[in-house]
C-alpha cells in the first residue's frame, strides 16, 4: 500500500474481498505472512480472520479459512 493510501482500510477490504474468490477457486486455507515488526499487516490480516501459526526469520505466519 502505498503511504498516501495508508491506514484507511483499502488493504483489509482488498483481504476481505479476496477471500471469497479464493473459496470459489476451492482454497481451503490461505498462508498469509507479514514481518514482525509490521503492525499494520497484522492488524490487517487478524481483522480479516488471521490466525497465529508462529514466527519463522522474522516473518509471521497466519493462517485463513476463507469464508
Amino acid at each position: 500500500m502505498r503511504p498516501s493510501a495508508r491506514r484507511r482500510g483499502h488493504a483489509a477490504a482488498a483481504l476481505a474481498n479476496a477471500l471469497p474468490i479464493a473459496r470459489e477457486l476451492g482454497i481451503a486455507r490461505i498462508l498469509l505472512t507479514c514481518d514482525e515488526d509490521n503492525a499494520g499487516s497484522r492488524a490487517t490480516i487478524e481483522k480479516n480472520g488471521g490466525v497465529y501459526e508462529d514466527s519463522r526469520n522474522g516473518k509471521r505466519r497466519y493462517w485463513i479459512v476463507p469464508a
